[in-house]
């Protein structure tokens, strides 16, 4: 039953003229202000005390539950996306090695090629050189023969002025004898 604040002050004023004003107040702050049916004993407190813990039993088991679920759908999504990334970097890793033998097979093309052209070069310089040594060689040739003609014509000068001086010395020695 709820006493309504009318009825309070009613008693107040009854325990007031009964038993003075100092008791009144004190009887008055005993009482609760709404009723005994809102006051709670020990037992009441008590029995509260084990269904809230039994509640936090409850979440607790929940809550680790929850946990487990959530731990166990992570290390999934975590070994999909491991196997996916693995996945995508062998094809990565199958592509790049297609394109490195794309460029290793092209690059050995071209040096084929500059190998091939250099050596057609340097045959053209070969050629080219054995021609001017070629050439060179005639031409010393040439101008040792006029030089030998005409150191040999020279020398024959030589000799047959020398003789003719020899004759003449020859000679003149005949004339003196």
């Amino acid at each position: 039953m709820t006493i309504t604040e009318a009825e309070r002050f009613q008693m107040h004023e009854a325990l007031s003229t009964a038993h003075g004003k100092e008791v009144a107040a004190i009887i008055m702050e005993h009482l609760p202000p709404t009723g005994w049916g809102d006051v709670a004993r020990r037992s009441d407190v008590a029995d509260l005390r084990v269904l809230t813990t039994k509640d936090m039993e409850i979440v607790r088991i929940a809550l680790t539950s929850d946990m487990q679920m959530l731990g166990a759908e992570l290390r999934g999504e975590m070994q999909e996306l491991r196997t996916e990334l693995r996945g995508e970097m062998q094809a990565l890793g199958a592509e790049l090695r297609g394109e490195m033998q794309e460029l290793r097979t092209e690059l050995r093309g071209e040096m084929q090629e500059l190998r091939t052209e250099l050596r057609g070069e340097m045959q053209e310089l070969r050629t080219e050189l054995r021609g001017e040594m070629q050439a060179l060689r005639l031409e010393l040739r040439t101008e040792m023969h006029m030089l030998f003609n005409k150191q040999l014509k020279w020398l024959v000068g030589v000799v047959i002025s020398a003789q003719a001086l020899g004759t003449g010395a020859l000679l003149a020695g005949i004339k003196l004898l």
